[in-house]
């Protein structure tokens, strides 16, 4: 298998907006599947159980690809989803960051039932990325957005109180 890497496009990077493949080596590949589901690439993790990747579509959607490049899975278009970041929980579901209504969702792994809210919308300014800890907890970083609103923090949400962050860390300016 490939090295794997999104290439956001537009506003989001200026890039290929396409999951591009490379050697070990660092040779490129090119583009690992030219599925036009796939559009603006944004958050991608492995999921170990099944040998799939998921990948977050900037066209509001969220895909389930094999170790061929053949989309197996397909949420269909979700309406403002906006995806970012992604990565699996420790119940098994996919967990997606939501970039314009600032929170996190999950999903199941079949990706044909409907998404469930993991935290409160807006949760915080600008997140930017999150992952769990070893208990359980989710970590969200919140960066400075473009128009310079924000608060360079970590917060944790532990399962038993997802609507009351705790503030984990300031990152540094």
């Amino acid at each position: 298998m490939p090295l794997l890497v999104t290439s956001a496009s537009g506003a989001n990077g200026n890039g290929f907006g396409a999951l591009l493949a490379f050697e070990l080596d660092g040779r490129f590949r090119g583009t690992f599947t030219e599925d036009d589901r796939i559009a603006d690439p944004r958050g991608l993790a492995v999921d170990p159980k099944e040998n799939l990747l998921f990948l977050n579509s900037g066209a509001d959607r969220v895909l389930a690809i094999s170790s061929d490049g053949s989309v197996v899975r397909d949420t269909g278009r979700i309406e403002g989803l906006n995806p970012g970041g992604a990565n699996f929980g420790p119940d098994g579901r996919y967990f997606v960051g939501l970039r314009s209504a600032r929170t996190v969702i999950a999903l199941s792994t079949s990706l044909d039932v409907a998404v469930e809210d993991v935290l409160p919308l807006r949760v915080v300014p600008f997140p930017r990325g999150f992952a769990f800890g070893r208990d359980g907890r989710l970590f969200l970083a919140s960066g400075i957005g473009p128009d310079g609103q924000g608060d360079n923090a970590v917060v944790a949400f532990s399962r038993a109180t997802p609507t009351q962050p705790s503030r984990w860390s300031t990152i540094p300016n």
